[in-house]
């Protein structure tokens, strides 16, 4: 490059750095202008446009900061730039976006939100529960005497042949699929047709249930021992262990099929068996 070259070159990059620091200058006049409210029209336009573009609020933001850091030298009057920002963000409805919370934060305030819900819907569903059962009758209690057996009709047209000193419990709530009942001592359950997904259950411990949706059961508990006959049909046989896994194990029965449970010792024994042995004492249906 010779001399005459470099020359102009010298003059033209002058020219550019003039023109770009008198852009500057000039904008933050018309920004100390518009923020004295002496702007024209045709000046306001323009600054809040170029105050609109997403490109400048980089700009205007390192005004803040100079402002911030540089305090105006006595005498100078200058702009509030924080203050100016909003007022502007106010008018354009283009407010800065607050700085996002931390994740941990994020986090655990949707599992608050999801604990409220759900301990909302529990303590909704267990206030109907407590008032529907608050609303139903007393369970029906039916004992057969020392020297006779008794049969009781169900609501669900299933039968119950109680044995001598047997004690028969009917569950009041029999709006649901899973309708119970509770032995103690010896019967026979004629188990009736079910709707699909209805079960009877036929409790015979705390954690020992007889479930059937039509059938002909022989059902005995005497001396914490429980033992299941199945003349007809078919039925299962529900252990429900206790522990902190709650485990649960069930056994199907059909015709023939036994199931022995002592309590105590936790011991289950099954095999095949001639269900007379065990219905002979009642009546046949």
């Amino acid at each position: 490059m010779n001399e005459q070259q470099s020359r102009i070159f010298d003059l033209f990059t002058h020219s550019l750095i003039h023109s770009f620091t008198h852009s500057i200058i000039r904008m933050e006049e018309l920004l100390v202008k518009y923020v004295r409210n002496e702007c024209s029209p045709e000046e306001e336009q323009w600054v809040i446009g170029w105050l609109q573009n997403p490109d400048n609020e980089s700009r205007l933001r390192g005004l803040m900061r100079k402002q911030w850091s540089n305090p105006s030298v006595s005498g100078v009057e200058s702009p509030d730039w924080q203050q100016m920002w909003m007022g502007i963000a106010r008018q354009t409805k283009d407010l800065p976006m607050e700085s996002e919370p931390p994740l941990y934060r994020t986090v655990w305030r949707q599992i608050a939100r999801i604990a409220i819900w759900i301990g909302c819907i529990i303590a909704f569903g267990l206030g109907i529960r407590f008032l529907r059962e608050a609303q139903l009758p007393a369970d029906v209690i039916y004992q057969s005497g020392a020297d006779q057996s008794m049969r009781v009709e169900l609501t669900d047209h299933s039968s119950v042949i109680l044995n001598k000193n047997s004690t028969l419990t009917v569950s009041s709530d029999w709006s649901g699929p899973n309708r119970s009942i509770w032995l103690d001592g010896e019967a026979i359950v004629d188990v009736a047709e079910q709707p699909i997904g209805f079960r009877l259950l036929i409790h015979t411990a705390d954690h020992v249930v007889t479930e059937a949706q039509k059938a002909r059961i022989f059902v005995a508990r005497k001396d914490k021992k429980v033992r299941v006959v199945v003349e007809h049909g078919l039925a299962n046989f529900v252990i429900h262990y206790s522990g902190m896994l709650g485990e649960m194990k069930k056994y199907a029965l059909q015709r023939g099929g036994m199931a022995e449970y002592d309590e105590k010792s936790t011991q289950l024994i099954r095999r095949q068996v001639n269900p007379l042995t065990y219905t002979s004492w009642a009546q046949p249906e």
